[in-house]
């Protein structure tokens, strides 16, 4: 296994931060009852679909179309 990161295991690593900020300001928000947990898992679900995005841009050669 190389050292390098490619750009589609890189897009990945933002999709799974993104999964445990979403998983961690869900259960805050719910342990704690506090609402305004709820952002910090609003943007863990940005995270990850931005993740994903990449992902998805590195699986096609980079193209944007």
């Amino acid at each position: 296994m190389s050292a390098n990161i490619t750009p589609e295991r890189g897009a990945l690593v933002v999709v799974f931060v993104g999964i445990a900020l979403a998983l961690t300001g869900a259960g805050l928000a719910s342990l704690l009852g506090e609402p305004s947990w709820r952002w910090l898992a609003t943007g863990g679900v940005l995270v990850q679909v931005a993740g994903w995005v990449r992902y998805s841009r590195a699986r096609r050669g980079g193209e944007r179309s």
